[in-house]
């Protein structure tokens, strides 16, 4: 009974409609899609049999503390490594993170502002995304908003002075349980503990400053048994081999991140907070809990930013998500406390169109987030069994060829690659050996990570047919290309002609004795470094509209090329270079053969006036070659 009087309080049934909206927003289609390549990384490292290998080998060299891979050890073994079994525990904590930042709202701010609060964390993506991964982010924001409610508590009052009463036991002890749960989960949430537990000592008055360190001091003896760990893990420093050092702007792209990277939700959160402070004008303004907030929110950033340009590259957008509550609990201070049928209606209308936004106008769930493994794995399987193992020659560019077997053993399948990982010159160097040496009719080249675009256009060399293809946004591709059989290139990724251009090369006679046949053709050699090329105005292809380029033409060399490649040079009007792509021909030459070089290059929409657009054949070292069709064709 006395839950339905509840309910009859507006504000209570908002809540309830505000946690079903989390609800089905993170359970719906949570185990639908592949696992991430952090996510594979940690269930890698999860078959260990004893709890010491586990910190041996399962996180002391992984750079992360050891809470969720400890969790992760004993729930797998319980429930299994299904998507849907895995996550499960990581959307609950997101559901719950909702609630609790209504909680620590409304004990800031009011009711108002503790059920816009969570609205905003329902539905956008931020916390969304990183509800639905088994990663730390996700538990991190939930301890971190947990710790907040217990540091509340323990020095303020509902009114929001300052506490004159002695914290509870409970408080206390749920400020050093949540502490260390933020220290055990991850190096940021640890960071956040660590200043919102200095910035307690700003509050700290006699009648709690000797509780509150002796819970701050219970807390990092919970801590102990990891310190060795995190010292190994100090050692890294950062993940700056494949991270940037973050620019001047960074913090406006990470706003603009939180935003759903839309100018719509950028709208709708200003417009939001506009009419609440119209709507809220003669409340008290409650400017001690907004200075705390942008503290919480701001620092982390800073000691990120400093680290990141002093030490080594460490700031990246998740990381700041255990931050990140506590922005949106500032935005929506101005909500205050009484909620009444205005405040209740700008609430429908802004969780409605959040929720419509994030699931439909962004396309939340059809949208291609993380690298895609499970779906290549499938149609790896697939085309195995369709085409013959043995007539496939295969290479993928992967972190681990780990993960992608964990899905092929899904479908009961094995595949051997000839190659893991096309990094770098030497990666597509060792591309152009598999291609060369491959007899096979089909070559399967999958991506799963950036890869340098020079690899496909090596295959396409010799097996310019795609007989099968699916790419999963910019992050995931898997393609089933064809020696002899299978679509056009333009045609399996739906590209049109718009236009294909002739070099005017000189024609010169080849002798039997160099190729075998007498043809006429292109003679390059000491005294010839560039070849006459194809030139024209970008002002009138653009036009607004992306382009594709392919630049291709037939090779033929005696001996090596040297350094020679096929160029597509992007200038200005004064010869400034605004983009160059150069194929290098060693990576697809074959020495008394002809050989098919391709280059290809994905236009911008807008240049500056007169920008030109220059293809020609760079023989670097002027080596002895020949060449036949130097082309450009322009695709829309």
């Amino acid at each position: 009974m006395n839950l339905f009087k509840d309910l009859k309080k507006p504000e209570n049934l908002w809540l309830l409609i505000i946690m079903a909206v989390a609800a089905v927003l993170r359970f719906y289609h949570y185990g639908a899609f592949s696992y991430s390549n952090d996510e594979l990384s940690a269930l890698n490292r999860l078959h260990y049999d004893t709890f010491s290998d586990l910190v041996q080998q399962g996180f002391y060299v992984d750079g992360h503390p050891g809470g969720v891979q400890i969790f992760l050890w004993k729930w797998v073994k319980w429930f299994g490594d299904t998507e849907w079994a895995v996550r499960l525990p990581f959307v609950l904590a997101g559901i719950l993170a909702v609630w609790m930042g209504n909680k620590v709202a409304l004990f800031m701010f009011g009711t108002s502002a503790g059920l816009f609060t969570a609205a905003a964390l329902a539905f956008l993506q931020f916390p969304l995304l990183y509800s639905q991964i088994a990663r730390p982010y996700g538990p991190g924001m939930l301890f971190s908003i947990l710790l907040a409610y217990f540091w509340l508590r323990i020095f303020f009052t509902g009114n929001g002075k300052l506490n004159s009463e002695k914290p509870t036991l409970l408080h206390l002890a749920g400020f050093t349980l949540s502490a260390a749960l933020c220290m055990y989960t991850h190096y940021f949430s640890f960071l956040f503990a660590l200043i919102a537990g200095f910035s307690g000592f700003v509050f700290a008055r006699r009648n709690n400053i000797f509780q509150y360190i002796g819970a701050a001091l219970m807390a990092a003896l919970l801590f102990v048994p990891h310190i060795p760990i995190t010292l190994n893990h100090l050692t890294y420093k950062g993940v700056g081999f494949w991270l940037g050092v973050p620019g001047k702007t960074w913090i406006f792209e990470h706003l603009f991140y939180i935003f759903d990277q839309s100018l719509f939700f950028l709208t709708l959160f200003l417009v939001t907070l506009i009419t609440l402070i119209f709507v809220n004008r003669d409340k008290a303004s409650g400017i001690r809990y907004r200075i705390l907030m942008a503290a919480w929110f701001l620092a982390p950033f800073i000691i990120a930013y400093v680290y990141s340009h002093k030490v080594s590259p460490v700031l990246q957008h998740p990381v700041l998500i255990f931050s990140f509550p506590f922005f949106i609990m500032l935005i929506f201070s101005y909500a205050g406390d009484e909620f009444s049928k205005k405040k209740a209606w700008i609430l429908a209308v802004f969780l409605s169109l959040g929720v419509i936004s994030t699931a439909f106008t962004n396309s939340y769930y059809t949208k291609q987030h993380f690298g895609e493994f499970r779906n290549i794995a499938r149609l790896t399987a697939q085309w195995q069994k369709q085409y013959g193992d043995s007539s496939i020659t295969k290479t993928i560019s992967i972190n681990n060829p780990l993960y992608i077997d964990y899905y092929l053993s899904r479908y009961s399948a094995k595949a051997r690659f000839e190659m893991y990982d096309i990094y770098g010159t030497d990666g597509l160097k060792k591309l152009s050996d598999v291609v060369r040496n491959s007899n096979s009719p089909y070559f399967l080249y999958a991506i799963t990570k950036p890869t340098p675009s020079e690899g496909e256009d090596i295959i396409r060399s010799t097996f310019p047919y795609i007989a099968d293809m699916q790419t999963y946004g910019t992050l995931s591709s898997v393609v089933l290309f064809g020696r002899e059989k299978g679509m056009s290139y333009e045609n399996a990724n739906k590209l049109t002609l718009v236009k294909t251009l002739s070099a005017p090369l000189n024609k010169d006679s080849i002798s039997e004795i160099a190729s075998g046949t007498s043809e006429i053709v292109h003679h390059m050699d000491s005294v010839s470094e560039y070849s006459p090329g194809i030139e024209l105005l970008l002002d009138e292809l653009i036009a607004g509209k992306p382009c594709f380029l392919q630049a291709e033409t037939d090779l033929f060399t005696p001996g090596n090329s040297g350094g020679s490649a096929l160029v597509i040079s992007i200038e200005t009007p004064d010869g400034k270079s605004l983009q160059w792509k150069g194929a290098l021909a060693e990576y697809i030459e074959n020495p008394g053969k002809w050989c098919h070089l391709i280059n290809t290059l994905r236009l911008e929409t807008t240049y500056p006036k007169g920008t030109k657009l220059k293809v020609y054949f760079w023989n670097k070292d002027k080596k002895t070659l020949y060449l036949k069709d130097l082309k450009c064709i322009i695709f829309q």
